[in-house]
């Protein structure tokens, strides 16, 4: 008996150890979050500053982790392998599935925590959520849109209010070509390429790989958008692939970008203003073919927050998350650092303010007017980027002609997918 009550003692005192101890959940004041993003200067400053800001209202330390984009996905994948993930993650949403599916790695957003009915519920649904439960919040509203420098189309006898399609992006543009061969309609980085691939696969086939992880197109339609991307560098539209090459996902760093030799480029709205730089430029509306299956223009999240299920304190995380999407004085200084904000509190914040430019909102509601369906969960899948952009890298260095990379994309995206 007395043997039973000296463990019954020592587990009690066991207990009071730990809990007067104090975990992180119950002394917040003890705790430094830690924050993971991607971005440039424009996104860093705020962010850093919203975070500096979050510390002195509540107490609780925010140590900003932010990189540019290459490398970043590789690196969330190991943090999350190894335990070492930060408390507040943001994530490109094309990754959200498939890093949802590694397991128990995000926790469940708390809609007693974190105020969701600020934001459109088919949004949420239809992004953020993952086996029904929801997961992530958006930063923002993100469309595609087209920059175009109108001052360059006028110099080349081409009408600056031009409504584009397929054919007169040829016949028209290849008019800056001609009256100075340095110069290009149409910046074409080896993703920009890509980029416009899908476009034309969701004209002419409705997609690259649907929902069922089946590929939407035949050869023969692959073929179609092949011929006409061989079309825009034989007439001068885009430049050589040699000459892009090293920008992939960095159209931003290349200097006949920044030089103005292109006149546009495929944009997202969140990354609108780091594109642009220090050009003037406006936003016009993509080509669409007629009877097309679908336009190919995205409407999603800029990006996802996700909070890591082993986070030091899941519900400080949460805290953390309701301050950056919902808070009117953390929506002030983060401003469209990622884009217009899909949260009704933060946009009525920067609405209020007359903050937002009108380049932004223009690109926006254009993109939303023309926005097609959503790519699939498959064509999203970062293995079937990978292999999209394998092909067209062959392609765009001349190494195949367009019926060989067609075929090639086609072999090369059902192996992938059966490896998925």
């Amino acid at each position: 008996m007395k043997k039973a009550l000296a463990i019954m003692i020592t587990v009690l005192m066991v207990c009071s150890m730990v809990f007067a101890g104090g975990s992180k959940e119950a002394n917040p004041e003890d705790l430094t979050l830690r924050m993971l993003w991607w971005g440039g200067d424009t996104r860093h400053t705020p962010t850093l500053a919203a975070l500096d800001k979050y510390t002195e209202r509540t107490g609780i330390s925010v140590e900003g982790e932010y990189a540019g984009w290459d490398g970043y996905y590789q690196r969330i994948v190991t943090q999350l392998a190894g335990g070492t993930a930060p408390d507040l993650i943001q994530i490109d949403q094309p990754w959200f599935n498939e890093l949802c599916s590694r397991g128990d790695v995000f926790a469940e957003i708390d809609p007693s925590i974190v105020d969701t009915s600020t934001f459109d519920k088919a949004f949420l649904d239809g992004y953020c959520t993952y086996e029904g439960k929801l997961m992530a919040l958006p930063t923002g509203v993100n469309v595609n849109t087209l920059v175009i420098d109108k001052n360059m189309l006028a110099d080349a006898g081409i009408d600056p209010e031009i409504q584009w399609t397929w054919e007169n992006l040829i016949s028209e543009g290849k008019k800056i070509h001609e009256k100075d061969p340095s110069k290009y309609l149409l910046a074409a980085t080896p993703d920009h390429v890509r980029f416009w691939f899908e476009v034309l696969m969701a004209q002419i086939a409705g997609g690259v790989v649907g929902p069922d992880k089946e590929l939407l197109f035949t050869a023969d339609q692959a073929e179609q958008a092949f011929n006409y991307i061989q079309a825009l560098y034989d007439n001068g539209i885009i430049p050589p692939y040699s000459q892009t090459s090293l920008f992939y996902q960095r159209l931003n760093e290349d200097p006949n970008w920044i030089n103005g030799k292109y006149a546009a480029c495929w944009s997202w709205v969140s990354s609108m203003d780091k594109d642009i730089g220090q050009r003037d430029m406006e936003t016009t509306q993509f080509p669409v073919m007629e009877n097309a299956v679908d336009t190919g223009v995205l409407m999603r999240p800029s990006q996802l927050y996700v909070v890591a299920s082993n986070s030091a304190s899941v519900t400080e995380s949460l805290k953390l998350l309701e301050y950056m999407v919902n808070d009117e004085e953390a929506a002030a200084i983060l401003g469209t650092a990622r884009g217009i904000p899909s949260s009704s509190k933060a946009l009525k914040v920067l609405e209020d303010a007359n903050v937002l430019s009108e380049l932004t909102v223009t690109a926006t509601n254009e993109g939303i007017a023309q926005a097609g369906k959503p790519q699939s969960t498959w064509q999203m899948n970062s293995e079937v980027i990978d292999t999209m952009q394998q092909v067209i890298d062959e392609f765009g260095y001349g190494r195949t002609t367009a019926r060989e990379a067609a075929e090639s994309m086609v072999t090369s995206l059902e192996s992938t997918l059966s490896r998925l």
